[in-house]
């Protein structure tokens, strides 16, 4: 029992050090060497629990996923869902970082870390946009898909580009004050475009 524990201790400590690493330097930039480092681990025993930085790479990506999902998966209005991913995204500015150097890697690249569990993470929540139409709490009249990714949009906007918000706000997105404006703001767009609140006819996307 004593040996499992350490084992996951040690697995969990490897995969913190290496989303540090990748958020830092990006995929091809993250040196397997500096992951050990930063974990407090041989090398040798980093390739114990995974046979290559691509693996680690996949496995950490899975795991953020999961806990991502788990983190915005209730229902709610637009408000709602909109407020849920910005606080997963500004709890872990890490993962976005990371999601940006893939994005930054991937022409170069052609592949997407952990497709598969991605791509159902993303039906998964599409479905819950649906099912959030069907009892009239999201705008029914917008295709899901596109509204997921304004969803996206806007809870990631101000953390991909700090400058911006220190520029237009004199604060960065680090800082509670504007977390809570911007949750609060958030908030108020849900209202707004809320069925039950607002009768303007939307045009369709088809």
């Amino acid at each position: 029992m004593g040996q499992t524990r350490d084992a996951t201790r040690t697995r969990q400590k490897i995969m913190e050090a290496a989303l540090e690493e990748f958020a830092a330097h990006g995929v091809a930039g993250a040196r397997v060497e500096a992951i050990a480092l930063r974990a407090g681990v041989r090398k040798q025993l980093l390739y114990h629990y995974f046979p290559s930085k691509e693996a680690l790479l996949d496995d950490v990506l899975q795991r953020a996923v999961r806990d991502k999902l788990e983190a915005i998966s209730q229902g709610g209005d637009l408000g709602a869902l909109m407020q849920a991913r910005f606080a997963v995204a500004a709890r872990d500015p890490q993962l976005l970082r990371l999601l940006m150097w893939e994005a930054l890697e991937y022409p170069a690249t052609e592949q997407i870390v952990a497709e598969a569990e991605r791509r159902q993470s993303a039906r998964q929540q599409t479905d819950a946009i649906v099912a959030g139409q069907q009892r009239g709490e999201l705008p029914a009249d917008f295709r899901p898909e596109l509204l997921q990714m304004a969803l996206v949009a806007l809870a990631s906007f101000p953390l991909s580009f700090p400058q911006i918000s220190l520029m237009l706000l004199g604060r960065t997105p680090d800082d509670p004050a504007f977390q809570a404006e911007w949750t609060e703001f958030l908030g108020e767009i849900g209202r707004r475009m809320s069925p039950q609140l607002n009768t303007c006819k939307i045009i369709p996307s088809d």
